[in-house]
């Protein structure tokens, strides 16, 4: 671990409240804890020493949103946190184990994996020397032109690596790159965050995001969205951006914000205003940093294809001021403050931060056409049945239900019609509800009232339903229990509803239904993330009805927005009928 995370501890960062305290035991004795080096969003971060007065670096389990420290023991914050906890540690030492298995001269090696204290560990080496961050500030040496480009290629080795064995890193910084004074090679770290198979579904997880501003792109702002290598590239671009122009790279955020304000990209490329370099060095860090994914470089070894012809022993390189069509330079920036590593971004807390996806929405109309009105040509509707709501004399009413899990065959009462994205998995087309926690359903209306009886739907956040259904009229009934969300259902004129779902951290609104004739081309499932005509993000219980009120008020007839489909952002509209 870089000299600097101990430089920090002595300039007197604050240490993290439920840090294991120094002296520690770990595994029976064989580790001692030195000091608190960081705590992130997946875990806490030690220097240490093993056995044979070695010092070490060990990465601690400890997801905070999840758990808390009872003395040494790492337990779950509640009794529903328990399931998510367990599923956690259980990645963590999964992950773990495979991170053992990496070996490259320019990978910072895990030599252990373990569990203590109710949690899991694993310990790695302590590699001593400067990380990049510190040359960027000037409390390290600065290198040399050659050396960057160097560094640059062993990283690219490093990643390539990483991503052949299946695994994203996702904290691609400065900071995590270190240089190694012992071997004079530059070592990622920190793999706290790194994931194989990322795609693949784990709700334990979901809530966690690892986001730096200025190196992470834009999809690590949203949960559930794809991630892919040209993610790691983007991080990797940034990190190579700060070090060549000394200037804090623009975030992902700022960068769509812009673009959908037809302001241009604040992120002014190197190319044309950084002397000393190769061209195709410098356009393949501007095309990796590339806004949307399907513009960066895809692969490590198109990256490399494109340095093919680099040489080194060129003169040094130089800062020159920006010209051209591109925005004006940024200035030079004071030292990047040197905080804990990563941040926590919830799938809720995200949409809080995706002001700027206001930007994809501007990007996508433009390809698309600006102002263009949906007509019933090109519509492409997912089209289920509304489900039976609470009148309301308003254009739009807002009450509080429990999420239905199906849609319902309205000439049958209780027959399943539909599934929808949230359905849980046993969920099939004609299946019959025919019980609801023991109580026999007599008609659909009755249905939906049963899923709440007895219980204040302003309390809670989830309901457990025991569900009793048949395959077929007549045949034997089987019984699930669904844990379902209690939303917020906002009914709008013409059928359409969305679902505003409260999380631990915050509030997503859902289109839940469209009927059929809807003059729209959202999708059941789409999360509603920014209203593109104003850049307001949909973060509150409220956001979609108080934008609907004042903009009905201003005979406004369609409204779109950003959303993100299926892990994908997209945008997509609806139209309201105006009043006369």
């Amino acid at each position: 671990m870089a000299l600097a995370v101990l430089k920090m501890d002595e300039d007197g960062i604050e240490s993290f409240a439920d840090e294991l305290k120094p002296g520690a035991k770990l595994l029976h004795g064989q580790f001692t804890i030195e000091s608190f080096l960081n705590a992130g969003g997946f875990g806490i971060t030690y220097l240490a020493q093993d056995s044979l007065y070695r010092r070490i670096v060990i990465k601690e389990c400890f997801p905070s949103s999840f758990c808390r420290r009872h003395n040494s023991t790492v337990v779950p914050r509640s009794r529903q946190r328990q399931e998510e906890f367990r599923s956690v540690v259980e990645l963590f030492m999964q992950e773990a184990l495979n991170l053992s298995k990496l070996a490259h001269p320019n990978i910072v090696k895990v030599h252990q994996v373990f569990r203590d204290n109710e949690t899991a560990y694993m310990a790695m080496d302590h590699i001593h020397g400067p990380d990049l961050l510190e040359t960027i500030e000037g409390t390290a040496p600065k290198l040399s032109r050659d050396q960057i480009i160097v560094i640059l290629r062993k990283m690219l080795d490093a990643l390539g690596y990483v991503h052949a064995q299946g695994f994203l890193h996702r904290d691609i910084s400065p900071d995590n790159i270190l240089l190694d004074r012992t071997t004079d090679e530059p070592v990622l770290i920190d793999f706290g965050a790194a994931r194989k198979d990322v795609t693949r579904k784990s709700r334990a997880l979901s809530g966690l995001r690892v986001v730096k501003d200025g190196y992470s792109p834009q999809e690590f702002y949203i949960s559930g969205s794809a991630q892919a290598p040209c993610s790691d590239l983007y991080a990797l671009a940034a990190t190579f951006c700060h070090l060549i122009s000394g200037e804090l790279p623009k975030t992902s955020q700022e960068r769509l914000s812009a673009i959908a304000n037809r302001e241009g990209d604040p992120q002014v490329p190197l190319s044309g205003r950084i002397k000393g370099y190769p061209a195709s060095f410098l356009a393949a860090v501007d095309k990796a940093m590339s806004v949307f994914p399907r513009d960066r470089i895809q692969s490590v070894a198109e990256w490399q294809a494109m340095l093919r012809d680099v040489k080194l022993g060129a003169p040094a390189a130089m800062v020159v001021p920006a010209s051209g069509p591109v925005a004006p330079a940024v200035p030079p920036q004071a030292p990047t403050a040197r905080g804990p590593r990563d941040w926590l971004v919830s799938s809720a807390a995200a949409v809080l931060l995706l002001a700027g996806l206001s930007s994809l929405a501007g990007d996508l109309l433009d390809r698309f056409g600006a102002g263009r009105t949906v007509s019933d040509a090109d519509v492409a509707v997912t089209s289920v049945a509304a489900p039976i709501l609470q009148a309301s004399a308003s254009p739009f009413g807002l009450v509080r239900v429990v999420q239905e899990p199906f849609v319902q065959d309205p000439a049958s009462a209780g027959r399943v019609a539909a599934r929808l994205p949230w359905s849980p998995s046993w969920i099939e087309p004609g299946q019959w509800i025919v019980e609801v926690n023991g109580a026999p359903v007599q008609d659909s209306a009755t249905l939906v009232g049963m899923m709440a009886e007895g219980v204040d739907l302003g309390q809670v956040t989830e309901l457990k339903v025991i569900f009793g259904y048949q395959t077929a009229p007549g045949g034997d009934i089987i019984r699930k229990m669904a844990t379902l969300p209690v939303v917020d259902r906002l009914s709008v004129e013409g059928g359409l509803v969305f679902e505003m779902q409260r999380t631990p951290t915050g509030v997503r609104t859902v289109v839940a239904s469209l009927p059929e004739n809807a003059r729209t081309d959202l999708q059941v499932g789409d999360i509603l993330l920014v209203y593109t005509k104003t850049g307001e993000t949909i973060g509150t219980t409220t956001a979609l009805a108080d934008i609907l009120q004042r903009e009905m008020t201003d005979r406004v007839a369609t409204y779109g927005f950003a959303v993100q489909r299926a892990g994908q952002m997209a945008v997509g509209s609806f139209q309201l009928p105006v009043a006369g």
